[in-house]
């Protein structure tokens, strides 16, 4: 029952102006991430149980995303300059 009114809240705040554009936006910022870590780093499922282990295993992941955009960024840079 309480998943339905979630869902409906969602709708209702997804059909609103702000909401659409938001949601747009979001295909530009948040979702390549996911699939450059699923594709790229080779990255299809946690090998631990729990969610604080996996919420650990997570941070891991996204760390070394992160290291990884800024060392090439480190390299382009030296490159150029």
């Amino acid at each position: 029952m309480r998943n339905h009114q979630q869902r409906k809240e969602v709708r209702e705040r997804l059909a609103t102006e702000e909401g659409s554009k938001r949601y747009r936006q979001r295909k530009i910022d948040v979702e390549p991430v996911f699939g450059q870590i699923k594709h790229n780093r080779a990255f299809k499922r946690f090998g631990l149980r729990g969610l604080s282990k996996n919420t650990t295993d997570w941070g891991l992941i996204c760390a070394a995303h992160n290291l990884l955009k800024w060392a090439a960024n480190k390299e382009s840079e030296q490159k150029l300059g």
